[in-house]
């Protein structure tokens, strides 16, 4: 295959809106290449020896995913990779070392993705983030810790990391080490509570009841015209989070949707 046709093939999986089992990544290569499902089998078969996917087995059933056994490009300039793996980075590439673990943040869900992808056009395309040498974030929820390593290597100078659950907590405090974020992300082992008119931005990758539920907390805790990352929430959701976000003070900036998923950029109002 050359690159482009693999890159075709891969977008298979993120255009899906289901976990893909290898026989129905197999049809759709098929369909898709107009090929037979013998070259369509050695075609998934050659993507799993160069590590671009991989098995990943989930109560009694196979599916096929994107492989972090080697750098995953999540969007422009963001890229994932396992501790140890080298590569001469891109001009504008940001990338972020992520041990394995069971923590929500490995880049493999859409709504990780998607926050990443808001990130980019916070920090690199908007202009939205005046960036200065004091400028602080938080991440409510941080999992893996990835938005938070994201953030400060994006230009924040600090950033508020909070989870509840202490094997994530664990996890994050690893992959922060690994990426030597150590004196710029500060852990916190609660839930979030009003700080107010603390931060320039806020990452908040949860379920849209506890996304609404901390809409006054979000506005309270940041800065004037400060900005709110939000993910979790599902397509016939997203109404309602842009409404109680906008009684709150909010407006909206960006959205993108993935799988079903949603992403917003809402920006505090003045």
């Amino acid at each position: 295959m050359s690159p482009f046709d693999k890159q075709d093939i891969l977008n298979i999986l993120d255009q899906s809106g289901f976990k893909m089992t290898p026989g129905n990544f197999i049809k759709k290569i098929k369909s898709k290449a107009l090929i037979t499902t013998f070259e369509a089998k050695n075609i998934l078969n050659q993507l799993i020896n160069e590590q671009e996917l991989s098995y990943h087995y989930l109560y009694g059933s196979t599916y096929i995913e994107k492989s972090f056994l080697k750098p995953v490009r999540i969007t422009k300039n963001f890229i994932l990779k396992p501790p140890g793996y080298q590569r001469q980075p891109g001009k504008n590439d940001i990338e972020m070392m992520i041990g394995q673990g069971i923590s929500f943040g490995s880049g493999r869900h859409p709504t990780t993705r998607l926050c990443l992808k808001a990130l980019d056009f916070c920090f690199f395309d908007s202009g939205m983030l005046k960036l200065r040498k004091d400028l602080k974030g938080a991440d409510i929820g941080t999992g893996s810790g990835v938005l938070a390593m994201a953030m400060c290597l994006s230009g924040l100078a600090s950033c508020r990391a909070y989870e509840i659950d202490p094997v994530s907590m664990n996890e994050a405090r690893k992959n922060v080490a690994l990426n030597r974020l150590e004196k710029k992300i500060d852990l916190v082992e609660d839930f979030m509570k009003e700080s107010k008119n603390t931060f320039s931005i806020i990452c908040a990758n949860l379920r849209f009841p506890t996304l609404k539920a901390l809409s006054c907390t979000i506005y309270k805790s940041l800065t004037k015209n400060g900005i709110a990352v939000l993910s979790g929430v599902r397509a016939w959701e997203k109404e309602n989070l842009v409404s109680s976000y906008s009684k709150t003070g909010f407006d909206l900036a960006w959205q993108k949707d993935e799988k079903k998923w949603s992403a917003f950029v809402l920006e505090k109002k003045t």
